[in-house]
């Protein structure tokens, strides 16, 4: 959406401003450019937010509102499974959300606690995990989660000509590991971060099964 012309001011409203930061990314999402992507004044967006912090909690509370969060499980690995997954699909189809939750955690969106209270009743009331340990490896995952997305994202910003791949490869040629290194790392970067991250999720979940009740549902 462009700049409005002469006539009719646009109708603004909250929803509105937290959908144009999840549309421009979080990164990008400047109160110039929101104001811009509207169609409105700057001044009138102040009418609707208190402060940039306001506006990245409501804007996390948004894309987890209109983010799917159904899936089926029947054991403690596949709920945490698609937890780890729901994270996932959630952080790296929002750029620059990961990196902003770090700048949100002393105060974070009422969306992620709520989130943390349902997957810890969850792994606790069906599944039987102790709720103490239900918290260290839901904690674990999405920490880990939001690391790997925030640190991709920084490492492997590029202009729009060289494209990620070649800029992660650039990274390595520069960082002057040894041969061998180099080259497992080049075979994880060619096969896909998204699959390193998986293998990091099932390692996770192995250790796991440590804090599990055996009550055969793993």
């Amino acid at each position: 959406m462009g700049t409005r012309g002469p006539g009719r001011p646009a109708q603004l409203n909250r929803a509105d401003i937290e959908r144009a930061v999840l549309t421009l990314g979080f990164n990008d999402a400047t109160t110039t450019a929101i104001a811009r992507h509207l169609g409105v004044d700057q001044s009138s967006l102040y009418r609707h937010i208190g402060s940039r912090r306001e506006l990245l909690r409501s804007a996390v509370d948004r894309a987890i509102a209109e983010h799917p969060r159904e899936f089926t499980h029947t054991t403690w690995r596949e709920y945490l499974t698609g937890v780890a997954e729901l994270n996932w699909s959630l952080l790296a189809g929002h750029p620059g959300m990961a990196a902003a939750l770090y700048t949100l955690e002393d105060t974070p969106p009422r969306s992620i606690t709520e989130l943390t209270e349902e997957s810890t009743q969850v792994l606790h009331q069906t599944y039987g995990w102790a709720i103490r340990d239900a918290l260290l490896v839901l904690d674990s995952l999405t920490d880990m989660t939001a690391d790997t997305v925030n640190r991709t994202e920084r490492l492997l910003t590029s202009d729009s000509e060289a494209g990620n791949d070649r800029t992660a490869h650039d990274l390595l040629d520069r960082s002057g590991l040894s041969p061998a290194l180099t080259e497992a790392l080049a075979r994880i970067l060619d096969e896909g971060l998204e699959r390193w991250w998986r293998r990091k999720v099932e390692l996770l979940l192995d250790g796991a099964q440590r804090l599990a009740p055996h009550n055969g549902n793993g």
